[in-house]
């Protein structure tokens, strides 16, 4: 089965989620944890569900809610809810304390190039004057690398830069090139071994396509942050959206991409898939 595919969710699925629960005038929703800009406004209302929300049914708006709060005959609240998918809405069987969720961040400690011959340099720490003068140092913080990229980005022949910390005294430029010699080019002569160049599987035109069909659909897929750019593991470049739940649609989609060049985070799933395989 598709990756993606395995996402959606279907009539009489479980899924379970943690978010905002409003109940208003339009009746009882849950939306994601939608970034939202704060109005300046010194008396506060209860803010109206998000378009993405999903409709809910039996959910408790009492006392157990973190940070509830009612104005006006409207309620709001967060909390964790798990229920049935069923006719486009979710239907509540259980109702536990707010858990956030907290995305996952990749590990840039191993480059993906092999080490060189006695591992990876290590930096000596730069002290300024001042610290010298008066023997207090301040604690240890990760050293940085010295360089300039130049155009290799704007022309493409950088797709992906990133800097990998083997430990607090290493550092590793980590470029996925989508012309290796050019980069090595530029960049060998400032980093030395400091660096590590890997072909990049997909070119900035093939990634940038693929954020411009998230932006092209977000409000009809209900996306609520999109066309990030974050780098994996092996320092390869991936697309990054949420939204409210894959649509087959947009599983179709996605699934007919190359590999590993987007990242949904769906913020409702079918248990089923919970404990499922992780992102391509």
């Amino acid at each position: 089965m598709d990756f993606f595919a395995a996402l959606t969710i279907s009539e009489g699925d479980r899924v379970s989620a943690s978010g905002r629960l409003v109940r208003d005038g339009t009746g009882d929703w849950f939306e994601p944890p939608i970034p939202v800009a704060a109005t300046g406004s010194l008396s506060r209302t209860v803010r109206p569900a998000w378009r993405g929300s999903v409709r809910i049914v039996g959910a408790d708006f009492g006392g157990d809610l973190w940070g509830r709060f009612e104005r006006d005959g409207a309620v709001e609240g967060r909390a964790t809810l798990t229920g049935v998918w069923a006719a486009g809405r979710l239907r509540v069987e259980h109702q536990d304390l707010y858990g956030p969720q907290h995305p996952k961040i990749p590990d840039w400690t191993v480059p993906p190039c092999p080490p060189p011959p006695g591992g990876w340099p290590h930096q000596t720490w730069v002290y300024g004057i001042k610290e010298v003068q008066t023997g207090e140092y301040p604690a240890a913080q990760y050293v940085g690398l010295d360089y300039d990229l130049g155009d290799l980005q704007e022309t493409g022949a950088a797709v992906n830069v990133t800097t990998f910390r083997p430990s607090e005294d290493q550092a590793v430029l980590v470029v996925a090139a989508a012309d290796p010699e050019v980069v090595e080019a530029h960049l060998r002569p400032q980093l030395g071994q400091l660096l590590c160049v890997v072909p990049s599987r997909w070119t900035r035109a093939e990634l940038e396509a693929v954020r411009a069909h998230l932006h092209a659909h977000h409000e009809q897929w209900n996306l609520y942050a999109w066309g990030g750019c974050t780098s994996t593991e092996d320092g390869q470049a991936k697309i990054t959206a949420r939204l409210t739940r894959i649509l087959p649609e947009i599983a179709a989609w996605a699934d007919s991409l190359p590999a590993a060049i987007l990242g949904l985070e769906p913020w409702l799933t079918p248990a089923r898939s919970l404990a499922g395989p992780s992102d391509p």
